[in-house]
């Protein structure tokens, strides 16, 4: 969280109140550590000069102590050495009193030159270890010797008595400097501490305030957190910061959560975060515009308008198996900081709903173009193949609708019911688009997409086919008004003009097609097939006369399909085919005649025919078969693949292929009518597939 100018202030000067009080402190502490040394240095020399200043009249009460005792004729030995004693204890401190610094010079200078004249005086008596007594029988008495020491203690005491109150003067005006120095230093320290005291007490009253203040602040930075929190948990865009490694920081909006299915993004790459939604190609170059923001030298609204990721489609789990497909818009503003660009901030928006209104949109709009061109069509079109297609159709809804009604509760039982109605709206768009009927042949490829995507699940309920019913709805209702729509341009043709003056008669019943219109109808697909898929090819009809009208709406479906499989699969471009030494442009043949046994239909192209190896890949690749599996099959039984539901050799789904369900509804066509299908082939040649028909009885012909 940035912090304001405020805050920064008030963490400044709260730091420099704490250095400053630990500088005082510091500070204080030292001189009065230093203070105290002195002290108490002085203290001792202090203590040292009063000890001095008694030993100038102990010396003299000392002398005068042998003096007398000479007199009496006593014994002088311990007098001598209490003297010896304090001669030497007064020259061992006043020579430690002379080595201090600060004394008072003149005292000190005083009080040496009164000692130096003690010194031989007093070493005259100090030297002296004779006998001063002589003894006789009748007495005792000074000896010779004890007459000179006699002399030499008698002017010694008079020495003393004469300088002692002088040099107890001079040691005293010692100390009394010595205790004027100590106080004065007691009182510096007093001082010292006081202000000391003060300082601290006037530092810690501010760093109490900072202290409060701060507070304040931090309380109002939780504030503004809190804020920061509940706009990031609000807003419906998804917000992060990425760093110069591209991973997204601690600090992200809760929509994100709902975006991408995860609660914690801190840390995680741009590219992980992507990564298993969108394809390799689109993740890679996302990564490289990721990597141009923060080059200095981009130019920020150049980098907008070529953002690749302003509409990323990506796939996202439903939490039910399956996935679900979102739209989403990421737009990227750089943070520059003192050194360049310091984040990038990027914002994501679940425009999902946009693209689909705007898709909505378009395929209306498409629709009304799609009507437009179906009622002109209808203008030019046969009635009787319409009525056909329509009542086929109608009778198709009815078999998925009764699909629809079987009940089902295993997984096996839904995937049967999703076989039917594959196989069921595949044919009703082949015939759509045979009869150029392409608002209806789009809505129905638009329920094999969901299909598709029910089939992909790995668990179906009844409630996952609800959206499936209300698209053949609105299929039915588009059938109803096609339908309408037919009998009014019916009723038209054969409504007698206003001149003839003859009454309008009921809208007819549309009429039933025959082999005529089946033959017309194929022509026109094989037409519109070559059209769209860019392949030059001609058709030719053979024998179609001869179908029972009982096997004409089967073998309408039968040709339809196969005639889109050799449009799609089986005749090539003219290239390929110019390079095989092939004629520039296809043939498909269609035969139908009588046999012995009943009926026979050939349907043969003269493509690019059937590889049993390449047959074998597709089960595979769509996992149909395993790898096992496919090595084991013979050719004859490769070629049968082609008749397994959900077989196709294409990757991609077309209006026309890649559903897999083509040949499969061709041979349970077959099959319902006690038919036979069989196919042989020639790769690089034709494909021929046969169909045999039982024969019916007269009524059946009839």
């Amino acid at each position: 969280m940035l912090l304001s100018g405020a805050d920064r202030n008030r963490r400044l000067l709260t730091a420099a109140a704490g250095i400053v009080l630990a500088a005082v402190m510091g500070l204080v502490l030292i001189a009065g550590f230093r203070l105290a040394t002195q002290i108490r240095a002085n203290v001792a020399t202090l203590q040292q000069a009063s000890e001095l200043e008694a030993y100038p009249s102990a010396i003299s009460e000392q002398l005068t102590a042998l003096r007398q005792r000479l007199d009496t004729l006593e014994y002088t030995g311990h007098v001598h050495g209490e003297l010896d004693s304090s001669v030497r204890g007064f020259n061992r401190d006043f020579s430690a009193l002379e080595r201090q610094k600060g004394l008072d010079p003149a005292a000190m200078h005083a009080a040496t030159a009164l000692w130096t004249n003690y010194t031989p005086v007093l070493a005259k008596v100090l030297s002296y270890h004779g006998e001063p007594y002589s003894d006789t029988a009748t007495n005792s008495s000074l000896s010779r010797s004890g007459r000179v020491f006699y002399a030499h203690v008698r002017r010694a005491e008079l020495f003393a008595q004469a300088n002692a109150a002088a040099l107890h003067r001079e040691l005293a005006v010692v100390s009394g400097s010595l205790q004027a120095r100590t106080a004065a230093a007691a009182s510096r320290l007093r001082w010292l501490l006081s202000g000391g005291v003060l300082a601290v007490l006037l530092l810690g009253l501010a760093a109490a305030y900072l202290q409060v203040a701060r507070g304040r602040g931090e309380r109002a930075a939780r504030d503004a957190q809190d804020q920061t929190r509940d706009i990031l948990a609000t807003v419906r865009e998804g917000f992060f910061l990425l760093d110069a490694d591209y991973r997204i920081g601690a600090v992200w909006s809760q929509a994100l959560t709902n975006m991408f299915g995860r609660s914690t993004f801190a840390g995680l790459t741009f590219e992980e975060l992507l990564r298993d939604k969108v394809p390799p190609e689109t993740l890679n170059t996302a990564m490289k515009f990721i990597k141009l923001l923060w080059g200095e030298r981009a130019h920020e609204n150049l980098m907008k308008s070529i953002n690749p990721l302003g509409q990323l489609e990506v796939n996202m789990d439903n939490g039910r198996g399956g996935k679900e497909t979102r739209y989403l818009q990421f737009d990227f503003h750089r943070v520059m900081g003192p050194k360049g660009v310091k984040h990038v901030l990027c914002a994501v928006g679940d425009i999902t709903s946009s693209v689909l209104l705007a898709r909505e949109l378009h395929e209306a709009q498409e629709n009304a173009h799609s009507q437009l061109d179906m009622m002109v069509g209808m203008l030019h079109s046969d009635p009787l193949q319409l009525g056909s297609f329509l009542d086929s159709a109608s009778a198709g809804l009815k078999h998925i609708n009764a699909i629809l009604k079987e009940p089902a509760r295993t997984h096996a039982e839904f995937s049967k019911k999703l076989a039917g109605l594959s196989r069921e709206l595949h044919t009703m768009k082949g015939e759509a688009a045979a009869l150029n009927l392409m608002s209806i042949a789009q809505r129905v490829h638009h329920l094999e997409d969901m299909l598709a995507e029910l089939k992909a699940r790995n668990e179906l309920t009844g409630n996952d086919f609800l959206p499936l019913v209300l698209k053949l709805d609105e299929l039915l209702a588009h059938l109803r008004g096609v339908r309408e729509m037919t009998l009014k341009l019916s009723s038209l043709r054969e409504q007698p003009s206003a001149a003839d003056g003859t009454l309008n008669t009921p809208a007819p019943r549309l009429p039933t097609a025959g082999p005529d219109e089946l033959a017309s109808t194929l022509q026109s697909l094989a037409h519109r097939l070559a059209q769209d898929h860019g392949k030059d090819f001609k058709l030719a009809l053979n024998g179609l006369a001869q179908c029972p009208p009982a096997y004409l709406g089967t073998l309408k479906d039968c040709l339809i399909q196969m005639l889109r499989n050799a449009a799609v699969h089986g005749i090539e471009a003219d290239e390929v085919r110019r390079a095989g030494a092939k004629s520039g442009g296809g043939q498909v043949r269609v035969d139908f005649r009588r046999v012995e046994s009943g009926f026979e239909l050939t349907f043969e192209d003269d493509g690019a025919g059937l590889s049993p190896e390449t047959l074998k890949e597709a089960a595979v690749r769509k996992k149909l078969l395993s790898e096992e599996q496919a090595a084991q099959l013979d050719n004859r039984a490769a070629l049968a693949l082609i008749f397994k539901p959900g077989f196709s050799t294409r990757n991609e789904i077309s209006m026309d292929a890649g559903r897999g369900a083509g040949m499969d509804v061709v041979a349970k066509a077959v099959y319902s009518l006690g038919g036979r299908i069989g196919v042989s082939t020639n790769p690089g040649r034709y494909t021929r597939f046969k169909i045999a028909l039982p024969a019916l009885g007269e009524t059946a012909v009839a």
